[in-house]
């Protein structure tokens, strides 16, 4: 078992999933798995929760009396089970915002994977001590169907067995167009973690409510400094500047380095809390906490708020009240898939994935500064799935390529689970002896688990190996009596070298080849699994993708490493639906 710390989202506690199987949650989700237990506070554990961390000028009397005023900023508190007593508690895991007298808005990753009579929410005054005011039982939650991390759905309301005390009053919301906060400065308000930007927060809180003020940057997806890349949609990006250039994470998009006098971040403990923006003299929720880009919260940091307005009747019928009435454009209806032909589109990912079907994570990423090495051919992008950022359940995965249920898991004798992934997918056309070949590259940081600052903890495993992430391929076709299911690489592959990328370790560009059996119009996947746990990322890089017939395949010149060359392998003797009597 491994408790590791998590850079995604934003809650106080993070276990791995094995722990769960002991306790009555029910249908617990690869993000919500991640706050259901507390962890044991005596073991010092890292945690991916946030609170406020303020500039080092502006110091933390300032951040806790710029938060106190705040009472309709709530903390939010969770069923936990405690290692040391070997009982249940509540522990504070989360924040949320009064919307309505009776009805809090907070982070759905924050609550999802609980009861009703698992949470509670307390209410703090507005005193130097933040004195409890109430403490009220949870008996409903609303989410606003399924989710993502960061693609822009990462919202929740919990509905109270009371109302809020009387000398509270409610948030109201930003109702106008959200594209005009870009540059606008914002509050933000939150409980858990705290500290100084030059150290973060260095796992310490001191149980008060903490405020601070920053410039929204980007209206996107969550960015991310490691790919330089955004993720998902409908995500409020606010960097944490010092003055350096360094420190300017969003300065692509236009940021500028100079820092608000009281500029801050978000730490453990903040999800769920409000991105507070003025209009006309008052503040209102613009966005919900999801998460941030550093599990520190140093100067750098970005964090990510899903933005509300996209919720706006969800909100609106459970009593929140909007300001302004702007209506958001509606989603573009998906473009219909392409009727399959002998040739596959796109291979060498210079048009982004343009031809392929993506779930989960997916980015573009740059040849340059590869490891002298491994070589890899001529052009430059590629392809990149990540095991995590909008990374999505196994069965989903299956069913997005024609996967039977249970399969990937099945795949790797050292998996127990499937926490998630990602995957991509190209239908095509092919005649029986066309070969498909393509590049690929498996990279991980699986192996820092092994090196971290947490291995009193990794003596809770049951061994000392890294836990098997692992990439694979697919192929599925009505002409085959199942789909073809292949590991590429995992964490057992030999040699892995360091890798140049934003990964630790990596496999170097291999080659991959599969010969048709039958003529007939085949679904080809790539993917990558996160195994077991949700602590460390993987990757899958797919590059040179092509279709040719046998004798144009083997007039191409060998390259420097092939693997998977298997004729016999995926032989139609195995692969090719009977035929009917």
């Amino acid at each position: 078992m491994r408790i590791y710390l998590s850079n995604n989202d934003k809650l106080k506690a993070r276990f791995n999933h094995s722990i769960l199987k002991s306790f009555k949650m029910k249908n617990a989700s690869k993000i919500g798995l991640s706050c259901i237990l507390g962890l044991v506070a005596s073991q010092s554990i890292q945690t991916s929760v946030r609170s406020i961390v303020i500039n080092d000028t502006a110091e933390a009397s300032t951040a806790q009396a710029l938060g106190a005023p705040f009472t309709s900023v709530t903390e939010i508190f969770t069923l936990q089970f405690d290692f040391d007593t070997e009982e249940e508690k509540f522990e504070s895991a989360c924040t949320g915002s009064l919307i309505a007298s009776n009805y809090i808005l907070t982070a759905q990753h924050c609550v999802q994977d609980f009861f009703p009579d698992e949470l509670s929410v307390q209410f703090r005054g507005d005193d130097p001590e933040n004195s409890v005011l109430a403490d009220i039982a949870v008996t409903d939650i609303l989410q606003d169907g399924s989710f993502g991390l960061l693609d822009g759905t990462d919202i929740a309301i919990l509905e109270l067995e009371e109302a809020a005390p009387d000398s509270i009053d409610p948030l109201r919301l930003f109702g106008l167009d959200p594209k005009d906060l870009i540059g606008e400065d914002a509050t933000i308000v939150g409980f858990g973690f705290n500290g100084l930007g030059s150290v973060g927060h260095d796992f310490s809180a001191d149980g008060l409510r903490w405020a601070a003020e920053n410039t929204i940057d980007l209206l996107d997806g969550g960015f991310d400094p490691r790919f330089n890349d955004t993720f998902g949609s409908n995500i409020f990006n606010l960097d944490f500047d010092d003055g350096t250039d360094d420190n300017n994470t969003l300065s692509s998009f236009g940021s500028l380095s100079s820092p608000l006098t009281n500029e801050g971040t978000t730490a453990p403990g903040d999800s769920g809390s409000p991105l507070l923006v003025e209009v006309g003299g008052e503040l209102l929720i613009a966005g919900v906490l999801s998460g941030g880009s550093t599990d520190t919260s140093e100067f750098g940091d970005i964090s990510w708020f899903t933005g509300v307005l996209e919720h706006r009747a969800f909100i609106e019928d459970a009593g929140g009240e909007f300001v302004g009435d702007f209506v958001p454009l509606p989603t573009p209806t998906p473009a219909p898939e392409p009727t399959p032909v002998r040739a596959i589109n796109n291979g060498n990912f210079e048009d982004g994935f343009n031809g392929w079907g993506v779930l989960g994570a997916t980015t573009i990423q740059s040849r340059q500064g590869r490891n002298a090495s491994t070589p890899a051919p001529n052009d430059d992008s590629k392809g990149l799935i990540i095991n995590d950022k909008l990374a999505v359940p196994a069965d989903e995965i299956e069913e997005f390529l024609g996967l039977a249920p249970d399969s990937l898991t099945e795949l790797s004798p050292d998996v127990e689970f499937i926490a998630q992934g990602s995957a991509i997918k190209q239908t095509f056309q092919a005649n029986a002896g066309d070969v498909i070949t393509f590049d690929f590259n498996f990279l991980t940081d699986e192996f820092l688990a092994l090196e971290s600052d947490t291995d009193e903890f990794l003596a809770l495993e049951s061994d000392s190996e890294p836990l098997n992430d692992f990439s694979f391929v697919s192929l599925s076709s009505d002409v085959l009596e199942d789909p073809f299911l292949e590991i590429l690489a995992d964490t057992f592959f030999e040699p892995f070298v360091d890798s140049p990328t934003a990964f630790d370790q990596e496999t170097g560009t291999q080659l991959f080849s599969i010969e048709i059996p039958e003529t007939g119009i085949y679904t080809l996947g790539f993917g990558v699994t996160d195994a077991d746990d949700f602590g460390f990322l993987s990757g899958l890089a797919v590059d040179n993708v092509t279709l040719a017939s046998t004798a144009e395949a083997t007039s191409t010149p060998e390259p420097t490493t092939t693997i998977g060359l298997f004729a016999s392998v995926f032989g139609a003797f195995s692969l090719l639906k009977r035929k009917k009597k």
